[in-house]
């Protein structure tokens, strides 16, 4: 029976001599049923290992307020999952081992599966401190039904965001309390206004960690925002949100191509779903890569070893299709969607599922601004990009707040 527990409040279960406990911690309670059976099948096939599952955190920067808290009381995990954009603080803090020396002692490391592309997104400061485990990108999640019975060309779904804000509109002109479309402004690490602008050619954060935004294409990005606001779009709890897409009420949804497997399963029998892409808006366009890398966390001689054995199994092919099948992600290693075994045949059978994974090409790093006040800028960026959804504040005044603000807490 695999063991959980939230280790801050309770000691390791006891286990026969011999046999190493390894204590892992993730992020989402929706990936709990998942992070299971993962566990499950790696201690089948290594009955030496225990592992120990940590009640999930639903936030990415409550997870890596939790890795320090519990490592300064010598409760922290021996495997921890951070997000893309703030693992690096992690290792500023010495919390995590760097993972170069395990994977050259793999011989056949370059079958694996880890294509460089992919070892990057772990990457910092020219060392390996991760491998991905779950990689999303922001779509467009729609009421196909709904979309069909206000088009002009109902086969179609609009590539562009005035098309798309003209179907929002007249969905919400239905009535009956539809809604047209809702834009999760409230991701963590600001991923989806991220993508607002890397699909603009620009950044959140520069390369020096200076502020990217301060441009005509950051003013263009909430200039897009203000237009979902003024098409219908309802500020509500991002859960509230997708209850009422499953619902068929709300027609377009904006936000992770993980959310795809929850959202068929509570919408199955009342309406067709459809997922597109988010538009471009520049030949130099890109899309960041939402989700996180397991990182080796603890300094064990005896754990390294299992642990280690764990990341590669849950970041494998094996454990990659399960994240695949169960959510919508794309997988972290290339070897399942070749295997007809794996998810080859899955994806030819289930082809909303490859909207994300055609993203692949232009995937980007998804950055936050350096030093401890990150969580900090995240949350201050969060309430300007509310206030311009929400009509309250024009693009501009609020590109000038969010400047002001951001540059405050750099300092």
């Amino acid at each position: 029976m695999l063991c959980v527990a939230i280790w801050a409040f309770a000691g390791s279960p006891a286990h026969p001599e011999g046999r190493v406990t390894i204590r892992v911690s993730y992020v989402n309670s929706y990936m709990k049923p998942i992070q299971e059976e993962i566990a499950r099948r790696f201690t089948q096939m290594h009955p030496d290992i225990a592992v120990v599952l940590a009640a999930p955190v639903e936030a990415w920067g409550d997870q890596l307020q939790r890795t320090v808290l519990d490592t300064a009381t010598g409760n922290g995990p021996d495997v921890a999952e951070h997000a893309f954009n703030l693992f690096g603080e992690i290792v500023d803090r010495d919390l995590a081992q760097p993972l170069d020396s395990l994977i050259e002692q793999e011989k056949d490391w370059a079958s694996m599966g880890y294509s460089p592309r992919l070892v990057s997104l772990g990457t910092y400061h020219g060392k390996v401190w991760g491998l991905p485990f779950r990689i999303s990108t922001p779509i467009m999640f729609y009421n196909a039904d709904l979309v069909r019975s206000v088009s002009a060309t109902p086969g179609e779904f609009p590539s562009d965001w005035q098309g798309i804000l003209q179907i929002a509109s007249r969905i919400s002109a239905l009535g009956d309390q539809r809604a047209g479309m809702f834009f999760d402004y409230q991701a963590d690490g600001n991923w989806t206004f991220q993508a607002l602008l890397n699909l603009r050619g620009t950044q959140l954060v520069t390369s020096e960690g200076k502020i990217g935004f301060n441009n005509a294409e950051g003013l263009g990005a909430l200039a897009t925002l203000s237009e979902i606001g003024r098409s219908s779009m309802s500020d509500m709890p991002r859960e509230q949100a997708r209850q009422s897409f499953a619902a068929g009420v709300l027609g377009i949804y904006v936000g992770s191509s993980a959310q795809l497997g929850n959202l068929l399963r509570a919408s199955a029998n009342k309406f067709s779903i459809g997922t597109a892409p988010l538009p471009r808006s520049a030949s130099n366009a890109r899309i960041p890569a939402g989700g996180g890398i397991y990182m080796l966390t603890t300094r064990d001689s005896r754990k390294r070893k299992a642990a280690w054995e764990y990341i590669k199994f849950a970041t494998g092919p094996i454990a990659q299709t399960l994240v695949v099948e169960q959510t919508g992600m794309m997988p972290c290693n290339d070897r399942p969607a070749s295997d007809p075994g794996l998810l080859g045949k899955f994806y030819s059978d289930n082809p909303l599922y490859v909207t994300s994974l055609k993203e692949l090409p232009i995937v980007t790093s998804w950055t936050a601004f350096p030093g401890r006040n990150s969580v900090k800028i995240s949350d201050a960026i969060r309430e300007q990009l509310r206030a311009v959804v929400t009509l309250k504040s024009k693009p501009d005044v609020a590109l000038e707040a969010m400047t002001r603000d951001v540059e405050a807490l750099l300092r």
